[in-house]
């Protein structure tokens, strides 16, 4: 995905206002002083609440920017010497301790010492009791680690009209500032408490005065967190607990992200304006709002996911012309365009949604798909025609492998979808029409791998963009074709048995992009990132992987890479669509001198709770559970706990599990309602290596135990101990 280059006024709007001086504020007098120092612009997370506009920026220092607006720093002085926090300094992430609150609630936390005073800055939004408005909570913190009390005083860059305190007023004010002078005696901390307005109808300082504390506050957002993530499919825990967390974290960055428009639309963006000029990526992509919305349904949210459904700008995505897409040739639009209804029927069973008029929209999707192959280039006849992606970004398009493996992945749906409903003839015509397009796709890769001399293929068919690059094109691997189609494995799990060429090679295809990863010093882990430049890493990274389920040699990739992403943050819980490696002990970041892509970005980061989900416990749409398939024997270590909740198993039924090791011994535990097909317990450290289950029957060669219906226990022997280096 790339952005469209912004006007100049709108890069205006995406950074701090008071950067370069103070600012007035909308009532002409009150506003916001000048930044006492200048924060790293290019390290900031995004929070806000679900359906306002615009969101707010956490610094790392613990500057804060609610509603996108002037930002606030914090500044104590001991001694008439200010002591701000080193953003720039190069080892600042061991200086500053910069987190999010219980490890996943979106309310970052900075933590750093200002000579003896440890100052400690939280900021969380909220929106007010009557939820008309959203509004920042803010608390500072400082604790005086001397043996003495300490004099001193902190400075705020804001008006206290605008940046409202609620514990402690200030000694000094101004229309742009204010001063807190305290005294902490030793040991002691004491904390200063500011609400602020971020969005939605405007408060003035008596109805901001009024808000709730700060823990109280808090204490709810935890709440109407957690009651909700309670309610979807999630970790409870994992032996990389931090990979649980992260789980949730983005679960909550992504409600975040909705925006509610005037036309009654619940948009999901791509991400927040930025405060560094970077391209905003504040708006949809085409190709990425079906993707949200199936893991959206995969895991029982069902209310967001259909509200997006039904909004008109996902409506209009159902096109063969491109300039209902922004003029965005993203091909692998229409094909996935059509995932989440299929996800729904095979969650709910609800056959009452696909009423006549859902399902003539279905149909025109089905022509509109077909509309947009290729039919008068002999040489690619059949394939859907030539698109851009973020690999393959050739001026006239390419023949991609990703927009035709999109296409049989919705034409899979569809064929599920119509079978449900009964509409034989059109499930028949979606057959024929995989049949048709697969046929092309094996001619193709066939042709391409003879004309290259391998046996292995690429995400393009043609050499448009092998040949653009001087050193070949680095991103137009295997992976990422199935990245962005989710394909094979999401293909697979709608009932899709097709093959050839590509399934053939595919193992092949995986191994040689892994070797190249290794030749071009890309850690394990990564998948790389951008053709051109120096590569590191990826939000897209667990976007690749997930699809590695599909192979029997490469199906640990997927958790490998989402273990990648939660070791490379570039921000707690939040990754730039590309970013590089900044040194040991730095925060990886996006590329200098910046690039477009520069931006954190979300549709990424949706695949990486797909991939955890998926490699944990993945469903087929005849009932079949698949569990552990993509778990690595180093999460089988004696005492780890692979557990999750509220698991969707089709037709309106919810299990649970836990997976126990003791080395040798693994046990698996289900409880909730009966699945409507076999379990197949499945994990990799399972292949050749089976004594005994104490329940179900065993396939030694597939590396499962088959667990029928009503089976919700077995203990699996194992012939060989686990290596818990892989």
């Amino acid at each position: 995905m790339e952005a469209q280059v912004p006007t100049l006024d709108a890069l205006a709007l995406s950074e701090p206002t008071n950067l370069h001086g103070p600012v007035i504020s909308a009532d002409g007098v009150n506003g916001y002083a000048q930044m006492p120092y200048l924060p790293d612009l290019l390290k900031w997370v995004h929070f806000g609440t679900e359906g306002d506009h615009p969101k707010s920026w956490g610094l790392m220092g613990g500057g804060v920017g609610p509603g996108l607006g002037a930002v606030v720093l914090f500044v104590p002085i001991i001694d008439g010497t200010a002591f701000p926090p080193n953003e720039r300094t190069p080892n600042r992430k061991q200086e500053i301790s910069w987190y999010l609150a219980d490890g996943y609630q979106p309310s970052p936390i900075s933590e750093w010492d200002a000579n003896c005073i440890h100052m400690r800055i939280q900021h969380f939004s909220i929106r007010t009791m009557d939820r008309t408005s959203t509004v920042v909570h803010s608390s500072v913190q400082m604790t005086n680690r001397s043996d003495t009390t300490l004099e001193m005083k902190l400075a705020v860059n804001s008006s206290p009209k605008l940046m409202v305190p609620l514990s402690i007023q200030p000694t000094e004010s101004s229309n742009f500032d204010m001063m807190f002078s305290v005294a902490i005696e030793s040991g002691k901390t004491i904390e200063i408490e500011f609400v602020a307005h971020a969005a939605g109808r405007s408060l003035d300082f008596e109805q901001l005065a009024n808000q709730g504390r700060f823990s109280q506050e808090y204490a709810r957002l935890c709440k109407e967190n957690d009651e909700r993530i309670a309610q979807l499919a999630h970790p409870v825990t994992l032996p990389n607990q931090g990979v649980a967390n992260m789980y949730k974290a983005i679960q909550i960055q992504l409600w975040g992200l909705i925006t509610d428009t005037p036309n009654g639309d619940r948009e999901i963006r791509a991400g927040a304006p930025n405060p560094g000029r970077l391209e905003s990526y504040d708006r949809t992509f085409p190709h990425d709002v079906p993707n949200y919305v199936d893991q959206f349904i995969r895991e029982g949210d069902y209310e967001l996911g259909l509200a997006i459904l039904e909004s008109s700008y996902y409506q209009v995505l159902n096109s063969s012309d491109i300039s209902d897409w922004g003029n965005l040739n993203y091909m692998d639009t229409i094909g996935k365009w059509i995932l989440p209804y299929a996800q729904y029927l095979q969650n709910t069973g609800n056959t009452d949604y696909f009423t006549d008029e859902v399902m003539d929209i279905l149909h025109r999707w089905a022509k509109n798909l077909h509309d947009c192959r290729e039919w008068d280039d002999e040489e690619h006849r059949g394939l859907i025609r030539k698109g851009e992606d973020f690999e393959n970004w050739a001026e006239d398009g390419d023949f991609l492998l990703c927009d035709n493996w999109a296409a049989l992945h919705g034409l899979q749906a569809y064929t599920y979808i119509c079978e449900t409903m009964g509409q034989l003839d059109r499930a028949t015509w979606a057959q024929k029409e995989m049949e048709s397009i697969n046929d092309a796709v094996n001619r193709c890769l066939d042709s391409m791998m003879k004309r290259r001399g391998t046996d292995y293929y690429w995400g393009a068919f043609d050499d448009v963009s092998f040949k653009r690059y001087t050193r070949g094109s680095f991103y137009a691997w295997v992976p990422y074709a199935g990245a962005l189609s989710t394909f094979p494995w999401g293909a697979r799990l709608k009932g899709c048995h097709l093959g050839g060429t590509w399934k053939d090679y595919f193992d092949a295809s995986i191994t040689w992009s892994l070797s190249e990863r290794d030749r071009r010093v890309i850690p394990e882990g990564s998948w790389g990132a951008w053709w051109g430049h120096v590569t590191y890493g990826s939000t897209y990274n667990a976007a690749a992987g997930v699809q590695c389920l599909f192979s029997d040699e490469h199906r640990t990739q997927s958790l490998g890479n989402v273990e990648f992403l939660y070791e490379n943050q570039c921000a707690p819980n939040q990754w730039s669509e590309a970013f590089e490696f900044k040194g040991e002990g730095q925060w990886p970041g996006m590329y200098l001198p910046q690039e477009s892509y520069g931006n954190y970005e979300s549709w990424g980061t949706s695949f990486t709770k797909q991939s955890t989900l998926q490699s944990c416990v993945s469903v087929t749409v005849d009932g079949t559970v698949i569990i552990g398939r993509g778990i690595p024997d180093r999460w089988l270590k004696p005492g780890d706990v692979i557990e999750w909740a509220n698991v969707n198993i089709n037709n309106g039924k919810i299990v649970n599990f836990r997976i126990t090791s003791a080395g040798t011994e693994i046990q698996l535990e289900l409880w909730g309602d009966t699945p409507e097909g076999d379990v197949l317990f499945n994990l990799p450290a399972f292949t050749n290596n089976i004594v005994s289950a104490t329940a179900g029957s065993i396939d030694q060669q597939a590396g499962l135990v088959r667990l029928e219906p009503g089976e919700n226990n077995t203990t699996v022997l194992l012939q060989n101990a686990i290596s818990i280096e892989k």
